[in-house]
């Protein structure tokens, strides 16, 4: 990590990919303890790959 990073503002995708992580992260965390919340997180985290996507897709054209 550079020393700057911190003032360094993110992009939205830059953002978005952070939110992705941690949502599939949490639906891993507790698959184990109650299916029905780690499905619910985990089509969040579906949801924010669709819309990263979606920039990735309008960065290219």
């Amino acid at each position: 990590m550079k020393m700057l990073d911190w003032i360094k503002k993110k992009t939205k995708k830059e953002r978005l990919k952070e939110k992705y992580c941690e949502l599939m992260k949490r639906a891993y965390q507790i698959a184990p303890k109650n299916k029905r919340k780690s499905d619910k997180l985990n089509e969040k985290a579906r949801v924010v790959l669709i819309e990263i996507r979606k920039l990735e897709l309008n960065r290219l054209h």
